[in-house]
């Protein structure tokens, strides 16, 4: 039987529109491991209300942001906070670990090293990168891609890491016991050890 996923949104803005999303890759990604996606509720019912009448196995904080306001903020952090309530497992990616990170304190810093795109096209040379890990899975050297001007500098109290970059910059934590797995890569793209997302995806399905 398949379990339901629900993803937070990217928010798009231009001249026309005014969009709330999910990036397509998320679909077949997280149907190789038994879910189906359905897309949070931005607006129109109580965060509480939603994941009572849905119950959701799982939560995706998916990052991907083109547009970032105090209004996203302030969803993104309510939602983390009502997921933590209900004890449901979240998985957070890019953007999403650093939603999480704030939510326990962490903060962030400029890492251009770790940005292989301009907004219109990815810098091959810099696309990849190499990760080594710590804990909570297979002891390894792992290839992960790299698309964020932005990473971990001070980690959430709360929360462990567990993959570090070969220039110190964490790429993944955790917290088992708050059902918690964050990593900074897109392992929906290319460019991940497929080994590693095999045993990042075991992990968390060892939470629900």
């Amino acid at each position: 039987m398949k379990k339901k996923l629900v993803i937070t949104p990217r928010f798009h803005e231009s001249n026309h529109d005014n969009l709330l999303s999910v990036e397509k890759k998320y679909l077949p990604f997280f149907e190789k491991y038994d879910f189906y996606v359905n897309l949070a509720p931005y607006q129109g019912i109580a965060i509480d209300e939603y994941l009572r009448l849905e119950k959701p196995d799982a939560i995706c904080f998916a990052g991907g942001y083109r547009l970032y306001t105090d209004d996203i903020k302030n969803f993104e952090t309510e939602f983390l906070k009502k997921a933590l309530e209900f004890h449901i497992p979240i998985l957070a990616i890019c953007c999403g670990m650093w939603t999480v990170n704030s939510y326990f304190g962490g903060d962030l810093k400029w890492t251009h090293d770790h940005q292989c795109f301009d907004g219109e096209k990815i810098n091959i040379k810099k696309m990849i990168h190499y990760v080594d890990t710590l804990d909570l899975i297979e002891k390894n050297k792992y290839k992960v891609n790299t698309f964020h001007a932005k990473s971990i500098n001070n980690l959430g109290k709360e929360l462990k890491p567990f993959l570090i970059a070969d220039d110190g910059v964490i790429e993944g934590a955790y917290n088992l016991e708050k059902k918690i797995i964050c990593v900074q890569f897109h392992m929906e793209n290319n460019g991940v050890s497929e080994k590693l997302t095999s045993n990042i995806m075991s992990k968390f399905l060892d939470l629900l």
